[in-house]
């Protein structure tokens, strides 16, 4: 897609109630920015560093950057684009910014279909994968560019729109078909919490979550692979995030399967063909052997624990000579850790000279 316009904003909170911060566009056309865009206000200059928001004044209803953004939008009337752009969506639509109708997509999507074996979608994790040389900052202007030169390695072809969901459509839709057989491989294995006050069925989501190979848990753990939130989410969300667990809003767990099961005419369903290509499929695997990690003891134990499984099957078939999933696991040949944190771990092996390798690394080299 050649013509877009790059989206990120940063809010106070999950709630579109905590209101929007930082609204940043990037305007792309055939392919090149022709107008970047930081719609905030400063109140406290020292602070914007922090990011997520912070040092800047709530501008939600600041009815003159609200225009200016409208104004870019009917001028370039391109598709708005941005990473998990329901969550975005969600609060720009709320305040008015953003027609409801607008065609919006979500560039997580489009990467998981050019590379639908990476370990994490996450931006910063995205970055490092593809080796683009800029900081995850969480201020809306950064992130963007960031997402722009992420879009540039990345190259993906294939766009499909968000699916705009109405509740009183899927309220129809949930009575219709209580008893759909149709299948999805959208969620293959993953464990599955729902938290927060939702227009959509809490019976019927858990539904959608098991049809889509999904197992649906009561409370978030380090097991956890995905939470599901909608609004006032509360300690779930906190324990997530301690956890360093993948969140998403509610609408977009109805648009990741709204290609495979109908929403809109609720007597029809499919077969989950399409999701297919967006998961991991062990017997299609790509990943490739790494020679120089063959006979050496590897430590995952900076793993989270779903990524930590999927790695430890991969390097079993590399034939290393031992796998070390202990925190203080010392005498090893090779730590892989996650990108994000600070591990004492990591500073003990830099001391006894052991070779540390960040999980994008280790993921870009069984790709390539």
């Amino acid at each position: 897609m050649q013509n877009m316009i790059l989206v990120d904003i940063e809010t106070g909170d999950f709630d579109v109630d905590s209101g929007i911060k930082e609204v940043a566009l990037l305007v792309i056309k055939d392919g090149e920015v022709v107008l970047p865009e930081h719609l905030a206000d400063v109140i406290d200059e020292a602070s914007i560093h922090l990011g997520m928001g912070r040092g800047y004044r709530t501008i939600s209803e600041d009815e003159l950057k609200k225009e200016r953004f409208k104004e870019i939008i009917r001028t370039y009337n391109f598709p708005v684009v941005a990473h998990n752009v329901s969550f975005d969506r969600k609060f720009l639509v709320h305040f008015g910014w953003l027609d409801e109708e607008y065609e919006c997509y979500d560039s997580v999507r489009a990467i998981k279909y050019v590379n639908p074996h990476l370990f994490s979608y996450s931006l910063e994790y995205l970055l490092n994968f593809y080796g683009v040389n800029k900081p995850m900052t969480h201020i809306a202007l950064d992130d963007v560019q960031s997402l722009y030169e992420v879009i540039l390695q990345a190259n993906p072809t294939t766009w499909i729109p968000l699916y705009k969901v109405s509740p009183s459509k899927f309220k129809k839709f949930a009575e219709a078909t209580a008893n759909v057989e149709g299948e999805s491989t959208a969620f293959q294995g993953k464990r599955i919490v729902f938290t927060g006050a939702s227009p959509f069925p809490r019976v019927l989501m858990k539904e959608i979550a098991t049809k889509c190979g999904a197992i649906v848990t009561g409370s978030v753990s380090s097991k956890t692979d995905l939470l599901i939130c909608g609004e006032q989410p509360g300690s779930k969300l906190d324990k997530a995030r301690e956890l360093n667990i993948e969140v998403e809003t509610d609408e977009w767990f109805i648009d990741s399967v709204s290609k495979d099961l109908n929403l809109e005419t609720a007597s029809v369903t499919r077969q989950g063909i399409a999701a297919a290509q967006e998961t991991d499929n062990p017997s299609n695997s790509p990943f490739k052997k790494i020679p120089e990690l063959k006979g050496k003891t590897i430590n995952i134990a900076l793993l989270r624990q779903r990524v930590q499984t999927k790695v430890a099957d991969i390097l079993t078939e590399m034939e290393v000579k031992g796998l070390n999933k202990g925190s203080n696991g010392y005498k090893v040949d090779v730590i892989i850790y996650d990108d994000k944190g600070d591990y004492e771990l990591l500073k003990k092996a830099e001391e006894l000279n052991i070779q540390t390798m960040p999980l994008s690394t280790f993921n870009r080299m069984i790709l390539e």
